[in-house]
């Protein structure tokens, strides 16, 4: 093969030099900031009482701060039957996503305090009054 030179196919070139190009803008690209800790999930079970309106704009009031804040995503569920209670505060443990589930009122915690034996992973909090704050 001596005396015989080498010729390199045109398309052999084009992928190597289409190859130095991508990984020169991805080298110069500048990296993604380092991502902000997500905000916990937390579900909020209020009794509704005699007054459901006036449990939910609270228990509303709430989750909107702690969403404004940065500080926890809220699902809020104001049952107004102890079997609605029961379901609410499963449906919620046994999600693995949600990292705390609060309940407020008799009737929730009692849920909670039946749901604990089942779900033992669930990071369950009874409150005696609507939280002003979630973190």
């Amino acid at each position: 093969m001596r005396g015989r030179s080498l010729r390199t196919h045109p398309l052999l070139v084009a992928v190597i030099v289409a190859l130095a190009a991508l990984a020169t803008v991805a080298a110069s690209a500048p990296s993604a900031p380092p991502s902000a800790v997500a905000p916990s999930r937390v579900a909020l079970v209020v009794d509704a009482g005699a007054r459901p309106d006036a449990t939910l704009a609270r228990a509303g009031a709430t989750a909107r701060a702690a969403e404004r804040s940065g500080a926890a995503s809220v699902s809020v569920r104001v049952p107004r039957t102890p079997a609605e209670a029961a379901a609410d505060v499963r449906y919620f443990a046994a999600q693995r996503a949600i990292d705390r589930v609060v309940t407020v009122g008799p009737v929730a915690g009692a849920a909670a305090r039946a749901a604990a034996s089942e779900y033992p992973r669930a990071r369950l909090v009874a409150r005696t009054a609507v939280p002003r704050t979630l973190r």
